[in-house]
């Protein structure tokens, strides 16, 4: 892959704080979740982008958003069965769609029949049983018109958008952001869906997350060592410093906290035709890897699209939680 030059920020000035970096460090297990729209046709979240769907097809399924079976408190406790201590969600992937009630655009999971805050849900429910909150923040937007048209007004609409997650949901762990791939020698068509037409201005970024929140910790999913601003080292179904399953992740492990982000199933959102859960025994010797590289553990789910977790994923982090206590890990 090429390589292109790091985005500098060299002028940010803030670092989340050592008890935001502790605690997350000594949460050791957490879950991740993808879901959005793309759950309603199962064919994974990059379905927009490698379907080639016209926007205002994808748009429609707006109409059809509706989780009843959706319960945070549900969530939460399945969480504290498993034994993980922070969930990191997708607010916004790269389809551009939000699961909060943002005022910036009405691509929102407020303007569907659910008609409700997603993430205003989960934050009182994991608060009430000690669970961090993390954001996973999609920067590439396939469908926000400023993306590709102009790029200091998208700049400046995902910067607002980081100051109503900061601000509208209480004390929050941390951002997981994706979509900084400068590895990546994008072919022409990903190109003109994904690569940026700027710098994204991650001082500006960091330094209002940093500010508004100043326990919560960075990172930026790019597979190379974290910049400054950025308070831990993510590796995407891989082990730190290793790259043996997801070939462009970075070897190079740096002097910050690590995590390795796993999934339950093959993907990473709801495709029922791949249903296909990891063992429960195999994702504890992971976590075990993990542990013993004393990275966070991090694993996936993919809600379906009637708002609960699928039952088979469940079981498994059910009989994690129960084996990790018996284990004492």
């Amino acid at each position: 892959m090429a390589r292109r030059k790091d985005e500098d920020t060299s002028r940010v000035r803030l670092q989340a704080s050592r008890k935001g970096v502790k605690r997350f460090v000594e949460a050791g297990f957490g879950m991740s979740v993808h879901w959005g729209l793309y759950a309603l046709i199962g064919h994974g979240e990059w379905v927009y982008f490698q379907e080639g769907i016209p926007f205002e097809k994808y748009r429609a399924l707006m109409t059809k958003f509706n989780p009843v079976r959706f319960d945070a408190n549900e969530w939460a406790d399945l969480m504290v069965e498993a034994g993980q201590k922070s969930l990191a969600i997708t607010s916004k992937h790269h389809d551009g769609f939000c699961m909060w009630d943002t005022a910036l655009t009405d691509f929102k999971v407020t303007r569907t029949p659910f008609g409700r805050d997603v993430l205003a849900e989960l934050a009182v429910a994991l608060r009430e049983r000690g669970i961090a909150l993390h954001f996973y923040y999609s920067l590439v937007d396939w469908t926000h018109p400023a993306y590709r048209t102009d790029w200091p007004r998208y700049v400046e609409y995902y910067h607002g958008q980081l100051r109503e997650l900061c601000t509208n949901y209480g004390p929050i762990g941390g951002f997981l952001f994706d979509g900084y791939w400068p590895n990546w020698d994008m072919d022409k068509k990903t190109a003109k869906y994904c690569a940026p037409r700027g710098a994204w201005d991650f001082t500006g970024a960091y330094d209002l997350i940093h500010k508004l929140q100043p326990d919560a910790v960075i990172t930026n999913n790019s597979h190379r060592l974290p910049l400054k601003g950025e308070d831990y080292q993510v590796w995407e179904q891989d082990l730190p410093g290793e790259n043996r399953f997801f070939r462009s992740n970075c070897t190079q492990v740096g002097t910050k906290p690590t995590a390795a982000w796993w999934t339950v199933q093959p993907g990473w959102s709801y495709t029922p035709r791949d249903h296909n859960p990891k063992r429960a025994d195999d994702l504890i010797e992971f976590y075990r890897r993990a542990k013993a590289k004393k990275a966070v553990f991090m694993l996936n789910v993919g809600p379906r699209p009637w708002g609960d977790i699928h039952p088979d994923e469940q079981r498994v982090l059910r009989k994690m939680g129960a084996k990790l206590r018996t284990l004492g890990l």
